[in-house]
């Protein structure tokens, strides 16, 4: 489902957050709905581990500008590239929603930076070479 909405036809709030190279999330919900007071907790527990990988977005339809997509709550975007890659109305089951993030996001961890080695190597196998240990150290004979 790669659908591409006319810019025009967004809100710049929406046309703003959807401006970048990161995965972009957009939950739609309101704070009359009873779905929506069950979904939001779950929502929330499994989009936590992906908020270094994706602009997550939890958004109240009463006091946000309408997106032409929703027509129910709870519903949720995914979008890569300003393309919406799924669209979901209600969030089904908490497998199901981690599985489309694990789908439309990727892995969990953020990506870290390579480390410095705690530890000089060459200096270590230096040292190691020249150590002198009990067995082979010369025995002085005072007799």
């Amino acid at each position: 489902m790669s659908v591409v909405i006319p810019s025009e036809d967004l809100a710049p709030v929406y046309r703003k957050a959807l401006k970048t190279w990161r995965p972009v999330i957009l939950y739609f919900a309101n704070e009359h709905c009873p779905a929506c007071e069950w979904a939001g907790p779950v929502f929330r527990q499994t989009a936590e581990p992906y908020r270094h990988r994706a602009n997550i977005y939890m958004l109240d339809t009463s006091q946000s500008p309408r997106h032409p997509l929703v027509t129910g709550t709870p519903t949720v975007l995914f979008y890569k590239n300003g393309k919406l890659l799924k669209k979901l109305k209600g969030i089904g089951t908490e497998d199901t929603l981690a599985r489309d993030f694990a789908l439309h996001i990727g892995k969990t961890k953020a990506p870290t930076s390579p480390r410095k080695p705690k530890h000089d190597l060459s200096w270590l196998r230096r040292t190691f070479r020249s150590l002198c240990t009990v067995p082979r150290a010369h025995r002085w004979n005072f007799s």
